[in-house]
């Protein structure tokens, strides 16, 4: 069983830009029925979540396949340690023969900093980058780790404090894909994050708000949606 997913159209923006990314997608919160992956997660976020965007919304197979790794890393995390090591090693070496940059992001629709931190500290020579809503992530970054937190209905002090330590923080705005985003969000400045995936670009000395486009059931689920004309400005 392979754990990294390499090539999706998440991570083909990425690619034109040189970098070769491999996701770990696992099943999100308590959706295997066997672990609660996202330990911060809320109603709002559950309901918005990648779990119900793009292929895995259409093909249930694709949400089999994360169940199945979610169960092997509860029930046998050494063999999914040991899996996910060769998955990172096969990414490197791909990364050299098309003559790209390795990344990984460990928590594509989880939010388990250890495990990510293990994995970064044995590949320092990797890139791994990853969101999560688990507060205070300054404390959680490495040279080779980068964290953006995420803002959900209920955290917004905590990105505040983040962005505040100099952490970029994604909203997802209440805002057609023809709009504008705003400009500044709590007074920090917003950049338009659907260009890629590759939040370590995003370089700057005090916090940035990643601005995001609902995708998915968030289109409908105003719960997880920051309206720029009636919201914090």
């Amino acid at each position: 069983m392979k754990l990294l997913t390499v090539g999706d159209a998440k991570t083909s923006k990425g690619e034109k830009l040189g970098y070769l990314t491999g996701i770990l997608y696992l099943s999100p919160a308590d959706e295997s029925g066997i672990m609660n992956t996202c330990p911060k997660s809320t109603a709002g976020c559950r309901a918005a979540c990648l779990y119900t965007a793009g292929r895995a919304a259409i093909f249930p197979m694709i949400n089999k396949a994360r169940q199945r790794k979610t169960r092997l890393l509860a029930m046998q995390p050494a063999r999914f340690r040991a899996t996910l090591r060769a998955d990172i090693s096969a990414l490197i070496r791909k990364a050299k023969r098309t003559k790209q940059t390795p990344c990984v992001r460990v928590n594509g629709t989880s939010d388990l900093p250890q495990l990510a931190l293990e994995m970064a500290r044995e590949f320092p020579d990797v890139q791994f980058y990853d969101y999560t809503k688990i507060p205070q992530p300054w404390k959680r970054t490495l040279p080779n780790y980068h964290i953006t937190f995420s803002l959900s209905e209920e955290n917004a002090i905590d990105a505040i404090t983040a962005l505040q330590h100099g952490v970029n923080v994604a909203v997802v705005f209440n805002t057609k894909k023809s709009e504008l985003l705003p400009n500044k969000w709590e007074g920090f400045p917003v950049v338009k994050g659907d260009l890629h995936d590759l939040r370590f670009l995003d370089q700057h000395r005090m916090g940035l708000v990643i601005g995001l486009y609902a995708k998915g059931r968030a289109r409908q689920d105003t719960s997880v949606k920051f309206d720029p004309s009636s919201g914090p400005s």
